[in-house]
């Protein structure tokens, strides 16, 4: 070809056609110059195409470390959310008042000394000894430094993809530093315990292995209770829900994450939104939308309660899995939960104007009780004429699903007291598993 073109110049030169030439020339110069541009972008195009994928090798290892992680984190989340509950009623079983509405309510019948028998004393001890467990999450970050070593991250600035993969290791973060935290607490908790070397402690981690009230003879029952309220017990029994919650925004922030970069998306989808709006954040106004689980109050609440006669009339009781709610028969007598902690606080809101639904897992102890539900924001006065939803509740466990709509005036985006149970001249038991806003 290049021997055809060069006969082509010299059968130009030596008529003496330069013009011609000339033109000539140009001409090659010009497909020389498009046939360059040509290869550089080729070339171009075959390197983006490998970053593409290189970046794509990266991100299918950090989706492989998040599957990893996220099967840990379900695991011990799952193992969290069934000790908790059971540290709690640890304690409730050595408080005369769990037995009280036991014997009222449910007509369980327990002999004066029951709190130290040998059942008793064996689930509190478990317990106990299964919160001194510490457990960790040690998430895989391989994946993740190797992208942020690479210099291919840069091609990821500015979109969601990127947003979304810092936000799940600072939750990653986020978490290990409050686990490690409470886990050391757990560590001293049991150092110092054992150190304290507590008379009848062997008796009450070994409670089925002898006889040991007959043993120890009548100092036992003080051994037991000066071994449950030892200050280094405190840490066990300081139930952190926090944890849950973290990761439970891992959970929801790694399943979208890992998803967009398997499908190869760089933006949100509507889905992805959706999920990613039921991350909790405790620094601005959303709210968690748990308000009890399995009878548990959650992060960010608080209960109280009131009645016509100096607050008498409504006992509440955490019995383990669900919450009893024992209404005397006064004129009114409510039993509410409200945003944050202690001293109720009308100006202490939240925004729950992006929910829809409030959900309640109830039954009633016979069938038949009527009970209504309340919501109060910040403007409603102390006086019972907030809107009510009366509902009639049956001896099954029921999900009773209520639209917010159903609740107005009430302004949902300054809500203060977030769950309200009335009654009014009877007297009724009901029971409460769940409070949640959908």
């Amino acid at each position: 070809m290049i021997k055809f073109f060069r006969k082509i110049r010299q059968d130009l030169l030596s008529r003496g056609k330069s013009g011609k030439y000339l033109k000539y020339a140009l001409g090659e110069i010009v497909l020389v110059v498009i046939g360059i541009m040509i290869a550089i972008q080729i070339n171009n195009a075959n390197q983006k195409r490998l970053d593409r994928e290189t970046l794509q090798g990266y991100l299918n290892s950090i989706a492989q470390n998040i599957e990893s992680d996220l099967k840990k984190a379900e695991k011990i989340n799952s193992i969290r959310l069934e000790i908790f509950p059971r540290l709690r009623l640890a304690g409730r079983r050595m408080d005369p008042e769990y037995y009280q509405i036991r014997a009222e309510v449910y007509d369980e019948q327990f002999s004066p000394g029951y709190p130290y028998s040998v059942e008793n004393i064996d689930f509190v001890s478990r317990a106990i000894n299964d919160a001194w467990t510490t457990r960790y999450l040690t998430p895989n970050l391989s994946g993740f430094e190797s992208l942020k070593s690479s210099g291919f991250l840069s091609q990821l600035q500015g979109s969601d993809l990127e947003k979304v993969i810092f936000n799940y290791y600072n939750l990653i973060d986020d978490l290990i530093t409050t686990e490690n935290n409470y886990n050391i607490s757990i560590r001293n908790s049991f150092d110092e315990f054992l150190n304290a070397d507590l008379p009848g402690t062997f008796a009450f981690f070994n409670a089925g292995s002898r006889d040991w009230q007959t043993e120890i003879g009548e100092g036992y029952e003080a051994m037991i209770d000066d071994i449950m309220v030892h200050p280094t017990l405190i840490p066990v029994f300081l139930v952190p829900y926090e944890l849950i919650i973290k990761y439970e925004n891992i959970i929801i922030t790694g399943n979208v994450l890992k998803k967009m970069i398997i499908d190869g998306e760089s933006s949100f989808s509507q889905e992805s939104l959706d999920q990613l709006s039921r991350v909790y954040n405790e620094y601005d106004d959303t709210p968690y939308a748990k308000v009890m689980r399995s009878g548990y109050v959650t992060h960010g609440y608080d209960r109280g309660i009131a009645s016509a006669y100096n607050s008498q009339g409504v006992n509440f009781q955490f019995l383990g899995s669900h919450a009893t709610i024992q209404f005397k028969n006064e004129p009114w007598a409510v039993l509410y939960f409200y945003t944050g902690y202690g001293v109720p606080d009308p100006n202490r809101v939240k925004d729950f104007s992006n929910f829809e639904t409030l959900r309640l897992k109830l039954r009633g102890t016979q069938g038949g009780e009527k009970v209504d539900i309340a919501l109060k924001d910040i403007t409603n006065p102390t006086d019972g004429s907030e809107t009510k939803v009366q509902l009639t509740l049956t001896n099954e466990w029921q999900f009773y699903d209520i639209s917010l709509n159903k609740f107005k005036p009430t302004n949902m985006e300054k809500l203060f007291m977030v769950t309200s149970f009335i009654t009014e001249n009877q007297a009724i038991t009901i029971e409460v598993e769940s409070i949640e806003f959908l």
